[in-house]
C-alpha cells in the first residue's frame, strides 16, 4: 500500500508541475485572445483554421493514451485498438469491449 501511495503522490506532483509550467508559459507568451466581440461560432472557426495541426496532434495523442489504457486494463492488442481509436473515435473501443465481454460470458 505504501508503494501505491508513493506512486499517487509522485504522479500528482508531476501533474501539478506540468500544469504550473504550462500556465507560466502561457502567461509569458503574450497570448491574449479578444473574444468579447466574436461569437462562439467565429471563435471555433478561428481555432479550426489556425490551430488545426495542434488539434489533430492532441486527438492522436489522446487516442493512443486511451489505447494504452485499454491494453493494460483489458489485455487487448495495442496496435489494433489504437488504429480503431484513431479511425473511428475513442468511444468506439468501449462498444468493442462490451461485445467481447458478452461473448466471454
Amino acid at each position: 500500500m505504501k508503494k501505491n501511495n508513493l506512486d499517487i503522490t509522485i504522479s500528482s506532483s508531476i501533474i501539478l508541475i506540468t500544469l504550473a509550467m504550462i500556465l507560466f508559459g502561457l502567461s509569458k507568451s503574450g497570448l491574449a485572445l479578444d473574444i468579447s466581440d466574436r461569437s462562439l461560432k467565429e471563435y471555433a472557426f478561428y481555432i479550426m483554421d489556425d490551430y488545426l495541426d495542434f488539434i489533430l496532434c492532441f486527438y492522436v495523442f489522446m487516442c493512443l493514451q486511451i489505447a494504452g489504457y485499454v491494453e493494460l486494463k483489458y489485455k487487448q492488442d495495442y496496435l489494433l485498438i489504437s488504429i480503431i481509436s484513431i479511425l473511428f473515435t475513442p468511444f468506439s473501443i468501449f462498444f468493442i469491449l462490451k461485445d467481447k465481454t458478452k461473448k466471454n460470458d
